[in-house]
């Protein structure tokens, strides 16, 4: 079976209200199969990008959300093995934690089914895939020590 890498880059929207964390998440629609999956925004990259350009434009192309402050440490990382149209695509996603005070939101509706904020423990409990959610213990993790 032929074999791909593929890379997209992400950010993790928070928000404090009320003295606690709060984060974003969407229930994306899958390219594989027809379901749909609770995760972060996080998209590939366009000619040159950055990863922190490309995990920008897509959480303003996804929900028009824009961060006021990205923090390039630390990063959060996924990597998953799936197969599609019979290629082996070992996958990896960069996140950064992107602190937004606009928390309006307008939904890619192609892409993005519902999204919303939760507290860090509903997010926990909404995120579908294990390695989502053991990622997400780091990030709850760093969100418990950080001021903001």
């Amino acid at each position: 079976m032929e074999s791909k890498t593929d890379k997209s880059f992400g950010i993790i929207p928070i928000t404090k209200v009320e003295g606690k964390w709060k984060v974003f998440l969407i229930h994306q629609f899958s390219r594989i199969g027809n379901n749909s999956y609770w995760i972060f925004p996080k998209g590939h990259s366009e000619n040159s990008e950055t990863q922190i350009e490309t995990a920008k434009r897509e959480l303003f192309e996804e929900v028009g959300m824009t961060a006021d402050r990205i923090l390039p440490e630390p990063t959060f990382s996924l990597k998953y093995v799936f197969s599609f149209d019979g290629v082996r695509i070992n996958k990896e996603v960069i996140f950064y934690l992107g602190i937004i005070s606009d928390t309006k939101i307008n939904l890619q509706t192609s892409e993005v089914k519902e999204a919303g904020w939760y507290t860090i423990e509903e997010a926990a409990e909404r995120l579908d895939y294990q390695d989502t959610k053991s990622m997400f213990v780091e990030v709850k993790q760093f969100l418990e020590q950080y001021s903001g």
